[in-house]
């Protein structure tokens, strides 16, 4: 079988959705398929093309078994929705302007959003003589049109329309979670095309922390550890200002919050935590994917974070599923899909999003029972184990492809 990933993210980029797609190139090609993944030159979040790397029409090179193409991209920075967009244009532009170049195929899967690119996949897929695939990650524009970062009626036209192609000429449509399942099936132009594919996590990379024990030795702080993308989604102000009404009740910092991970919001948070913001809370900025098991086991608790928006009840992220394969117990910001498997499983105390006062009273519940604790952070390890492991995770995914 041979399968092309069309996507605007792979490493050495650092993020969920990388990890995500390279983890799936890399398992199809172990399994006998052949693999291409037509990317761009990595440029997230900064916007600086990565060195050694430069910014050409077409260059190749081979990942552990799949082959692998990148074109000129306009390299914009994780800031500033307009650049983002001409950002994202561009490598749709010039993925399909090099698509002869990746050869034929039987499937092209495409990853979006970007949007640009699943609508660009579809001429992309005639010139492959290839089904398509279209992964749904996150409904675009839907998300924008909520958080407001799209306003315009008649961008907001041209972007349903885009996406309705793409829906229409897809043999099949993936989504992560229950919640972006429905509203597709909803559709007429995706209903009866949707398969669930739930995200996967690579369960031997963080056994190491989930041995690790959860009770802070020598007196010190909880330890509490948020690793993704810092953007407009997560609401990180929220986690802050509960780090200050701790500072404010007791005179000290009772616990250390680590932010790990870049995005749009980055530069203001950072600003704001050198304006007198709270003194328990460090930004590492971008760090390796390597580094993400090694920060969970120096750390006690995993908070993840969604703002209160519908679009984000069907959300199930990544990062919270790492989180619980390390171990750690879970406090969990957000209303939804992702809020009811930590319930139902026992993995975490659930808050309402967007309440600083509410975040607080469960750091401090947790902060006060290292045993607690515990209990939570098994539970987590024994529901990803149960649930979402990569080999099961890929075998979904080859019966897809072959069907």
């Amino acid at each position: 079988m041979r399968v092309t990933l069309l996507t605007q993210y792979y490493p050495p980029e650092v993020g969920a959705p990388q990890a995500r797609i390279a983890a799936l190139a890399r398992g199809l090609a172990a399994r006998g398929a052949e693999v291409t993944v037509h990317t761009c030159f990595p440029h997230y979040p900064s916007g600086a093309i990565q060195p050694p790397y430069r910014n050409r029409l077409l260059s190749r090179e081979s990942d552990r078994g799949a082959r692998l193409l990148r074109s000129a991209v306009y390299p914009a920075a994780n800031r500033g929705f307009a650049r983002r967009l001409a950002g994202h244009a561009s490598f749709a532009a010039s993925a399909l302007a090099t698509a002869r170049a990746a050869g034929p195929a039987d499937v092209v899967v495409v990853e979006t959003p970007p949007l640009f690119l699943a609508g660009a996949a579809v001429p992309y897929a005639r010139i492959a003589g290839a089904r398509l695939v279209v992964n749904v990650a996150d409904l675009w524009p839907d998300s924008a049109i909520e958080l407001g970062a799209l306003r315009s009626p008649a961008a907001i036209r041209g972007a349903r329309a885009v996406e309705r192609a793409a829906y229409r000429a897809a043999t099949a449509i993936t989504c992560p979670t229950e919640g972006i399942v429905a509203s597709l099936e909803r559709r007429p132009e995706s209903a009866g095309k949707v398969s669930l594919m739930r995200p996967a996590v690579d369960l031997e990379r963080f056994e190491p922390a989930a041995e690790t024990a959860v009770a802070p030795a020598n007196g010190r702080p909880m330890r509490m550890l948020y690793a993704g993308t810092v953007g407009m989604a997560a609401g990180l102000d929220t986690l802050l200002e509960a780090a200050e009404e701790f500072e404010r009740a007791t005179g000290a910092p009772p616990v250390e919050v680590t932010i790990a991970g870049d995005g749009a919001e980055g530069p203001r948070l950072r600003a704001r935590l050198a304006d007198g913001g709270p003194a328990s809370v460090r930004m590492l900025g971008a760090v390796p994917s390597e580094r993400i098991p090694g920060l969970y086991a120096d750390s006690d608790v995993a908070v993840v974070m969604l703002r209160d928006r519908p679009i984000f009840h069907g959300a199930l992220p990544t990062k919270m599923l790492e989180a619980m394969a390390a171990g750690r117990p879970v406090i969990l910001s957000a209303h939804g899909e992702a809020a009811r498997l930590i319930e139902s499983e026992g993995a975490g105390i659930v808050v309402e999003p967007e309440n600083p006062t509410a975040l607080a009273t469960a750091i401090a519940e947790l902060a006060a029972d290292p045993s607690r604790r515990a209990q939570l952070g098994a539970a987590g390890r024994r529901a990803v184990e149960k649930g979402f492991g990569r080999e099961a995770w890929l075998d979904r995914w080859c019966d897809l492809l072959d069907r």
